[in-house]
């Protein structure tokens, strides 16, 4: 096996894990959901999802350096903190449904689709704000997310060298990679360092974990359900930008 390589960016990314693990503030509110349903996770709270989904993706997924996780779902609460996991795990990440029966795992809030029939390892994420299940029967093979990520370890456990070999494929594994160097390297507007801004969730995961990281150590994201958000919510949430 070859040797890891330097973990710089990956020591970035676990610096700023650090420090918004302490903070109270928000670090991501959803407002995308279901009949206004409303979630916010603070910075503690947040890091606190971001281990529960790393060891479940260990413990029960074995996802590791070099894995390829498929993540076929919305940006929400719940499915970025999962896509921080498996970064931090060193996995390789994409977006397309359609390379499911390659991939070493199948996260998906549609369990039963195409895409899962073929797929030999599957999580069911619920769309249901504050869910505690899936809510329904799911396939042999499936694991429910919401019933198993609760009992996993709250403390997030640093693997420099293998985080620095996450990354996410855009269109595909024949495409270029986003390394995570990369993904950390998006800049906030001048003068936004503290402040909140926003994204509409259906512009899918990479450009909402790209704002998400480019938080810093008190910004904060708002996920919402429309390309033209209404004033009167960005207000409300504070939200003062496009992110």
């Amino acid at each position: 096996m070859s040797s890891l390589p330097p973990a710089s960016a990956a020591r970035s990314l676990f610096a700023w894990a650090a420090a918004r693990a302490t903070s109270t503030s928000p670090l991501l509110v959803d407002r995308s959901l279901p009949h206004g349903a409303r979630v916010e996770l603070s910075g503690r709270v947040g890091v606190n999802w971001w281990a529960k989904n790393a060891g479940l993706l260990q413990s029960e997924f074995g996802i590791g350096v070099d894995s390829h996780v498929v993540l076929d779902l919305d940006a929400s609460w719940r499915s970025l903190p999962l896509a921080l996991a498996a970064l931090g795990l060193g996995a390789r990440l994409s977006e397309d449904p359609s390379a499911s029966a390659d991939a070493d795992l199948l996260i998906t809030s549609e369990p039963h689709g195409e895409a899962a029939s073929t797929a030999a390892e599957l999580l069911a994420v619920t769309t249901s704000p504050l869910a505690m299940s899936f809510g329904e029967e799911l396939p042999s093979h499936a694991v429910d997310h919401a019933a198993e990520v609760r009992a996993q370890p709250d403390r997030l456990v640093p693997d420099p060298g293998a985080a620095e070999r996450g990354c996410w494929m855009p269109n595909g594994p024949d495409s270029p990679n986003v390394s995570l160097a990369e993904l950390l390297a998006t800049p906030r507007p001048a003068g936004r360092g503290g402040a909140t801004g926003w994204i509409h969730a259906e512009r899918g995961m990479l450009p909402a974990l790209r704002a998400l990281l480019a938080t810093g150590e008190a910004g904060a994201l708002l996920l919402v359900a429309s390309a033209s958000p209404d004033p009167a919510l960005l207000e409300q949430e504070r939200a003062t930008f496009e992110a």
